[in-house]
């Protein structure tokens, strides 16, 4: 069983004057009025209330003791992390020569009347490029190329890009000589109608281009296609991701962008004919980068020197966002000269000569190498001291992050900095992955699991931990045991199971929403394998999402807002289905429990207002489609499953 702190003094107020009071007669046998009026009994109720808080005061020792403990084990606050957003810039048209966005450009929501705008800076340089179109091959079975630059430069030809009759994995490549990655890519089509029987609005079509990272061929990001599926003249804007790189296609080295004939999905109508292409040009007309919400400082003055080993200086603005290479504290020479001197973590093993300092994200405080008294009676310094005087400045640092910057997609569109030839900018999907600064109750919390971990991957519940410390983008982890129905999982396989974070809970939440983007994704894998055991294999997931939809009729009480209660009635629903914050600990839904319906009449009656429940009805719900299945009493999720809400619909009569 757990510890329990000891109560040091557990008297009140109440007590000390009882007690008080019956010393009177003791002390002093002439006081016989003991009535509340007596200005003696008021001296001793003031008394007693100052005792009072001295014990209250005492009995703190133990929690005072338990931060102590956690400071040596090396238990700091984790800073506020910043939310990151694909932020979209598109020129004002084409430029003959490349153009670049500099690293710290600034975007920003709009400012109301109600809310401050929340700024973000690009997090390195966005080079748009003049793409140089240099192969155009075509394949019907992707090991056969067929070269049709040639046939383009002959206006009067129409090439057909697939079979007479197109079958699945017939290819178009377009290969550039520059790597395109991070660009926005508009292809100017040419174009016959000659592609009957497809739906020009859902063509059987997929772009993608070839992932450096993951070694694969990956879809590309389609903004708008004027073309109906390559049947007539129009445009195909596409965005090409970061990750972009060279790859040899029929022994020839490009960046290669490439539209494949897929299978049909259910109701999708395939081509019956191959569309046919007349001209093809490219053109980039922006670009995306990856910003931080964080606005930058630079070259601030923090103050001067005195000479004594550790003394300490605060920024000015706090919490300090992780620090780049160029991040650092400056100390000015006689000569007139900075020198940059280097952060680290801890001054253990820091020599007196090392030009070292330690920044606390949190509080903002930078500190120097204190001088600890040795065994032998000597005094060894951690660390230089800047001499006496010296002038301190730190060269430029990020402030900011927070939950604030969780905005919303399509919201970033205020260009603060000034940047010749762009027209607009956005941000395509939501920004992520922000948090406040940790709470000093969390990290009391945090300090059991992390001497049980010791920073090492050995049980399920370390794996599960340490997925969560790797980035504040995750919001759950479950290590379960990996299926070996066709034993191709080699021994010591741990599979995890990772939630992103999804911070907006009063809503129904979309399959896109659930995606593990491939940054967290990576940074969760590096994370871990510094810390798995050797021999130990892990593969990262996501769990069986299913979703539903309630659909119930209540009655309300009379005099009460019917609006209210229909508000809060579908708040509670999609709270209490929710895999980030749900079920009854609103912890999240917990992995394989099935959701009843009975289980729902307790979040109706819960509401202030309800008179009665008269009908509920509970459905399973394609998320892709929106179709709903047979109304049940229960809804069942596999082992590895978590139920999500979809569009609920409740009815105040």
């Amino acid at each position: 069983m757990a510890l329990s702190a000891p109560n040091l003094d557990d008297r009140k107020f109440q007590d000390i004057v009882t007690e008080a009071r019956s010393l009177i007669p003791r002390y002093c046998p002439e006081w016989t009025d003991h009535n509340l009026s007596d200005p003696g009994i008021t001296l001793i109720e003031l008394f007693a209330w100052m005792v009072d808080m001295l014990l209250y005061r005492l009995n703190k020792v133990p929690e005072k003791n338990y931060i102590k403990f956690m400071d040596l084990i090396g238990v700091k606050l984790e800073p506020a992390h910043p939310a990151v957003a694909d932020v979209t810039f598109r020129l004002t048209a084409p430029q003959p020569e490349p153009i670049v966005i500099p690293k710290g450009t600034e975007v920003a929501t709009v400012r109301t009347e109600t809310q401050d705008a929340v700024t973000f800076t690009t997090d390195r340089n966005l080079k748009i490029v003049v793409p140089n179109m240099v192969h155009c091959l075509v394949t019907r079975d992707g090991t056969t190329f067929h070269d049709y630059m040639p046939a383009l430069k002959n206006p009067d030809l129409l090439l057909d890009i697939f079979e007479k009759a197109p079958q699945e994995n017939n290819a178009l490549y377009i290969g550039y000589s520059e790597n395109l990655a991070s660009n926005t890519l508009d292809l100017i089509i040419e174009a016959s109608i000659e592609g009957i029987g497809v739906d020009p609005r859902n063509p059987p079509l997929s772009w993608e281009y070839w992932d450096a990272e993951e070694g694969k061929w990956l879809k590309l990001r389609l903004e708008s296609d004027t073309t109906g599926g390559l049947n007539r003249d129009g445009e195909v804007i596409l965005h090409v991701p970061y990750s972009c790189g060279m790859l040899d296609v029929n022994s020839q080295n490009a960046c290669w962008v490439r539209c494949r004939a897929i299978k049909p999905a259910p109701r999708q109508r395939p081509y019956t004919s191959s569309p046919r292409m007349r001209s093809l040009k490219s053109q980039c007309i922006g670009g995306t980068v990856m910003s931080s919400h964080a606005f930058r400082v630079t070259n601030e003055m923090v103050g001067r020197s005195n000479g004594k080993a550790g003394q300490s200086f605060y920024l000015h603005n706090i919490p300090v966002l992780p620090r780049g290479e160029d991040a650092t504290l400056e100390v000015l020479k006689e000569d007139g000269t900075w020198v940059q001197w280097r952060e680290v973590n801890t001054f253990l093993g820091c020599g007196a000569d090392d030009t070292v300092f330690t920044l606390d994200s949190v509080s903002g405080e930078i500190q120097f190498g204190p001088s600890i008294r040795q065994p032998d009676g000597t005094e060894k310094q951690f660390g230089k001291i800047p001499p006496k005087g010296n002038q301190l400045r730190f060269s430029a640092y990020r402030c900011g992050g927070g939950v604030q910057g969780n905005v919303g997609e399509r919201t970033l569109t205020v260009l603060k900095s000034s940047i010749p030839y762009v027209a607009w900018v956005t941000n395509f999907s939501p920004a992520l992955g922000g948090t406040d600064s940790e709470s000093l109750e969390n990290a009391k919390l945090r300090a059991p699991q992390l001497l049980q971990s010791r920073t090492r991957a050995v049980t399920v519940e370390d794996f599960e931990f340490l997925a969560r410390e790797a980035s504040s983008a995750v919001a759950r982890a479950k290590c379960v045991a990996p299926s070996n129905d066709h034993g191709t999982i080699p021994p010591g396989t741990v599979r995890l199971l990772i939630v992103p974070a999804v911070y907006k809970t009063d809503a129904t939440i979309s399959k896109e929403q659930l995606v593990l983007p491939d940054r967290i994704r990576h940074e969760v894998e590096h994370y871990l394998d510094e810390r798995r055991l050797i021999g130990t294999y892990l593969t990262l997931g996501t769990p069986d999402y299913r979703w539903v939809s309630v659909e119930a009729i209540i009655k309300a009480k009379a005099r009460n807002n019917p609006v209210r209660i229909k508000n809060e009635v579908e708040k509670g629903l999609y709270s209490y289905i929710n895999p980030v914050c749900g079920g009854s600990d609103k912890t999240g839904w917990s992995f394989g429990r099935d959701l009843f319906l009975s289980e729902l009449y307790s979040i109706f009656q819960g509401v202030a207002g309800v008179d009665y429940v008269e009908e509920i009805k509970l459905y399973s719900v394609d998320p892709e489609t929106g179709q709903r299945g047979e109304a049940a009493t229960k809804i069942s999720v596999p082992p590895e499953g978590l139920m999500c809400s979809y569009q609920h619909q409740v009815t105040i009569i």
